[in-house]
C-alpha cells in the first residue's frame, strides 16, 4: 500500500483538519456521484412524458402529470435500491478491512458506506439544479429558466401550473424523489443485508459439515 493511500491515525475520531478535509470532499465526491443519473433521468422524463402536460386538454395535462411523476419516482426507488445495497456491501466489506487494521482512507473514512441521511441527500443533490433555476424565476422571471422548469423540471412545475399558484409551492413536489430514494435506499440495504446473512449462515453450515465429516 503506498503512502498517500494510508492514514496517519489510528483512531478515525481523531483526524486532522486536513484529514478531515479530506473526508468531507471524498464523501461529497460520492453522493454528488450518486446524485447524477437520477438527475438525468429526471431531466429524461421532463421533456419526454411531463412535456405533454403543456397541453390544453386537460386529460393530456393529467395523464402526462401523474404518469411523468410515477415514472420518476419509480426510477428513483430503483436508483436508491441500488444505491443502498452498494453503500452496504461497501460498509460490510470496509468494516471487515478495519477489523484487520487496514488503514487505507477510504475504509478509515468510511466513504460510501450505507447511512440513512445518504438515501435524503442524494435525491435533495439531484434537486438543486431546479432549486437554482426556480429561485431565479422567483427572483427574476426570464424566458430561460420559465423554458427549463418547463420542459427540465416539469414534473414539479406541471402539477399546479393551472391553478395560478406562486412558484415556491411547486418546492413541496421535491418530496416524490426524495422520499422515493429514500425508501429505496432503505430496502436495498436490508435486502444487501439479508443476502450477506444468508451467505454467511450457508457458509457456517458448510463449515460445520465438513467438521463432523473430518470426525467420521
Amino acid at each position: 500500500m503506498s503512502e498517500n493511500q494510508q492514514i496517519l491515525v489510528e483512531d478515525p475520531s481523531n483526524l486532522t483538519p486536513q484529514e478531515k478535509r479530506q473526508k468531507f470532499f471524498r464523501e461529497f465526491k460520492d453522493l454528488i456521484t450518486g446524485a447524477v443519473l437520477p438527475l438525468v433521468i429526471q431531466l429524461l422524463f421532463s421533456c419526454t412524458v411531463v412535456m405533454f402536460a403543456d397541453s390544453d386538454d386537460l386529460a393530456v395535462h393529467l395523464i402526462a402529470v401523474i404518469g411523468g411523476n410515477i415514472l420518476i419516482a419509480g426510477a428513483y426507488f430503483i436508483f436508491g435500491r441500488q444505491n443502498g445495497g452498494t453503500a452496504y456491501r461497501k460498509y460490510y466489506l470496509n468494516q471487515t478491512k478495519r477489523t484487520l487494521e487496514n488503514r487505507e482512507k477510504q475504509v478509515v473514512f468510511k466513504t460510501g458506506e450505507y447511512s440513512l441521511w445518504k438515501g435524503f441527500v442524494i435525491p435533495v443533490l439531484s434537486c438543486v439544479p431546479y432549486i437554482l433555476i426556480q429561485i431565479i424565476e422567483l427572483c427574476v422571471p426570464n424566458t430561460f429558466c420559465g423554458f427549463m422548469l418547463r420542459y427540465g423540471f416539469g414534473w414539479a412545475f406541471y402539477p399546479l401550473s393551472r391553478l395560478g399558484v406562486n412558484g415556491a409551492v411547486n418546492f413541496v413536489f421535491i418530496i416524490i424523489p426524495v422520499a422515493a430514494h429514500a425508501l429505496g435506499y432503505y430496502l436495498g440495504m436490508k435486502k444487501a443485508e439479508k443476502l450477506q446473512k444468508q451467505a454467511l449462515d450457508e457458509s457456517a453450515a458448510y463449515r460445520e459439515k465438513r467438521r463432523k465429516r473430518g470426525k467420521k
